[in-house]
């Protein structure tokens, strides 16, 4: 069955103001438009000459698309269209420029893969709420842009971009990230937050760990309009590196959450539950499995048993990620497989060190490597919370981290809160 459907969808959805909390309130005077403005050098290159397996970077380009930005990287099968229903100007802080995504898209009820095409303009689809309330403020330009999907073909596993899109919403064709940031070199971009306070993050950071050394580290008020939204995004362009909130809401019928993008490699990305406000208990590492998937007359899907995403919690960092990886629809990929597929989680990968108040000496992270065994949830088998904290006892975090430099390991406790709502979550940060 092949559709082609232009959405409108209002800008006011349940929940989407619900901000993420991060253990303090903070407030930010980023109301004028001048604070936020970047000096940066030319780094147009980033993902073809220079950047993670290509070289370093430019000096000053270390920290172009840190918190805030976009940091290039791209993706191929994208190309420049004037389709959209808005092709110029600046994307409004509301969400309204974003008059939904052109899906020219087929599905398969047998493989679960969408093929096709969707068209987008790369702005933000729901108001963006900063940290502690108010508008963010800036935004990015305009860009027609059309993807095609499937990207990635092939039937074994593959690596995400680790930086640039990896996935789209499938509402607004938003660009959904992997989990890390470009980085932020310590005074190279003015209005970077605490930029000169001597504190920053290191490109190939995830972004939940960034944020909360920041707010942390920063030795004056940390300018918060450049960290994630209420949505989980930021701009430029606008882009999502974790669970998209405002995006979903848990199916009536079968309690599976209902689909929010398409992955490049065809196959769709839902929301955390399998059931009614149960998760999944047999994700592989790149946060796929086979199961059924609920029908949808709005975006033509079937309901089936395929291979399927779901965003998962990472109870290592504050933020729920997407994707690990390109999955394996007949094999699931285990954890040693998908770390093969990127130098950063090898023997030659780097590391680097935040602070935050629950680690406050300092706890080593690895940079570059998205891949970790799913979290053990309430309701699956081996599952047992005996301190009630919210994470399985004999859980390894999996956080990215080194556990002999911290002393953290099987059994490590670290706290995520969760509140999940019809169309909305918010999670608590765990490292602050």
């Amino acid at each position: 069955m092949k559709f082609i459907l232009l959405i409108i969808f209002p800008t006011l959805i349940t929940g989407q103001r619900m901000a993420t909390s991060y253990g303090q309130h903070l407030h930010s005077d980023f109301d004028d438009q001048a604070k936020i403005e970047r000096s940066l050098q030319d780094c147009s290159g980033q993902g073809t000459t220079w950047g993670p397996g290509i070289a370093p970077p430019p000096t000053g380009c270390e920290g172009s698309g840190g918190p805030g930005g976009g940091g290039g990287g791209g993706t191929s099968g994208q190309s420049t269209s004037t389709e959209c229903a808005v092709t110029s100007g600046t994307c409004s802080t509301d969400g309204s420029t974003n008059s939904g995504a052109i899906r020219e898209v087929t599905y398969s009820s047998t493989t679960g893969k969408f093929t096709g095409t969707i068209t987008t303009n790369q702005c933000n689809d729901h108001e963006r709420i900063i940290q502690g309330g108010g508008s963010a403020p800036g935004n990015n330009a305009v860009s027609c842009i059309q993807q095609t999907v499937p990207k990635v073909t092939g039937s074994t596993a593959s690596a995400i971009p680790t930086l640039g899109t990896a996935a789209l919403t499938i509402s607004g064709g938003v660009n959904i990230y992997s989990a890390f940031e470009a980085g932020f070199n310590d005074c190279a971009v003015d209005g970077m937050p605490c930029a000169c306070d001597g504190a920053s993050c290191a490109a190939g950071m995830d972004v939940g760990a960034c944020e909360a050394h920041l707010h942390h580290s920063c030795t004056s008020e940390v300018s918060v309009g450049m960290f994630m939204d209420s949505c989980g995004g930021h701009a430029d362009p606008y882009h999502i590196h974790t669970d998209p909130i405002c995006n979903y809401e848990t199916d009536t019928a079968t309690g599976h959450s209902t689909l929010l993008g398409v992955s490049l490699d065809g196959y769709g990305i839902y929301g955390k539950f399998e059931t009614l406000n149960k998760r999944p208990c047999d994700l592989d590492v790149c946060h796929g499995h086979v199961g059924s998937v609920p029908a949808s007359s709005t975006y033509g899907t079937t309901s089936s048993s395929v291979y399927h995403y779901h965003v998962s919690d990472y109870a290592g960092y504050p933020f729920t990620w997407t994707l690990g990886c390109y999955g394996n629809p007949t094999t699931p990929v285990d954890l040693a497989t998908c770390e093969s597929l990127y130098d950063g989680c090898g023997s030659s990968g780097t590391t680097d060190t935040i602070y935050t108040a629950k680690y406050p000496d300092g706890k080593v992270v690895k940079l570059w490597c998205p891949c970790f065994e799913v979290p053990v949830f309430e309701g699956c088998d081996g599952y047992e919370d005996s301190d009630g904290d919210g994470v399985d006892d004999n859980s390894d975090s999996g956080d990215a981290a080194s556990d002999t430099a911290d002393g953290a390991g099987a059994g490590t406790r670290i706290k995520v809160g969760v509140l999940a709502g019809v169309a909305g979550v918010a999670v608590g940060v765990g490292l602050m």
